[in-house]
């Protein structure tokens, strides 16, 4: 009985083995466009999003090659296998049909902005009605937002500066903004004292790393998963995310 139990676990064993190991030292091909997650700079990425899927493939014993793309190639790639990884990506069902992606590791909010200490209570489209608001010239809220937007005092203007100066001087009552953008601009103007950001998101997508369906690597999926939770549920990714703002204002 005991011998069956040794072979067990040597079975066991060998076979983790292989499974953590069956790409080790090989290379995965990786293409995103610049952003305040993810940059490449002399062959290295750079980025929180960056330093995590170095730390990531590292432990795997897997190489990263980076590849310059334009972003319909990047996708026509994913599709064909040419390219084995997206990593800073939203989910959509056509897309899912020749990628795999992981769990969400960022939810990327547009929030509601207003002039300092003008706070209200918002937890729908619907309480934005009656006040005046704006909105970045050619930004896509949601489909209930459009649905919606003719019924609000809402009109669209070009420059965040605009923006900051008309919530500084309470000349509006919210500006509806992605989250992230607004205050990396905000940062680098030096403008952050002039609002602040309602708790509920007007709308939310979520970032995901992709494989392709045809790659070698889809098998690593579970392991990037397990990664993402451990790092959230250790509060890294809010640095993660913190620190993306901060480099991206150049702070």
């Amino acid at each position: 009985m005991e011998v069956l139990v040794k072979i067990a676990f040597i079975t066991f064993s060998t076979i983790v083995l292989i499974f953590f190991n069956c790409h080790a030292g090989e290379v995965l091909k990786i293409s995103a466009p610049p952003s305040i997650w993810l940059q490449h700079h002399e062959n290295k990425l750079r980025g929180p999003i960056g330093n995590l899927l170095e730390e990531i493939f590292k432990e795997l014993d897997i190489t990263i090659e980076y590849k310059t793309l334009p972003w319909v190639r990047s996708i026509e790639f994913m599709r064909s296998g040419e390219l084995d990884m997206i990593p800073v990506i939203f989910f959509t069902q056509d897309r899912a049909d020749f990628m795999s992606f992981s769990i969400p590791f960022a939810a990327v909010p547009t929030s509601i902005f207003v002039p300092t200490k003008k706070t209200f209570q918002f937890e729908r489209i619907e309480d934005l009605k009656g006040r005046k608001g704006i909105m970045m010239r050619g930004d896509s809220i949601s489909k209930e937002f459009d649905q919606l937007k003719q019924e609000l005092n809402i009109f669209e203007i070009s420059d965040y500066e605009q923006a900051f100066r008309m919530l500084g001087s309470n000349r509006i009552d919210y500006a509806v903004a992605a989250k992230y953008g607004f205050l990396i601009h905000a940062k680098k103007m030096n403008y952050e004292n002039l609002f602040e950001v309602l708790p509920n998101p007007i709308a939310s997508r979520n970032l995901h790393f992709s494989i392709s369906n045809k790659s070698k690597f889809l098998k690593i999926i579970p392991n990037i998963d397990q990664k993402i939770r451990d790092v959230q549920i250790s509060g890294r990714m809010d640095s993660i995310i913190e620190q993306a703002i901060i480099t991206a204002a150049g702070k």
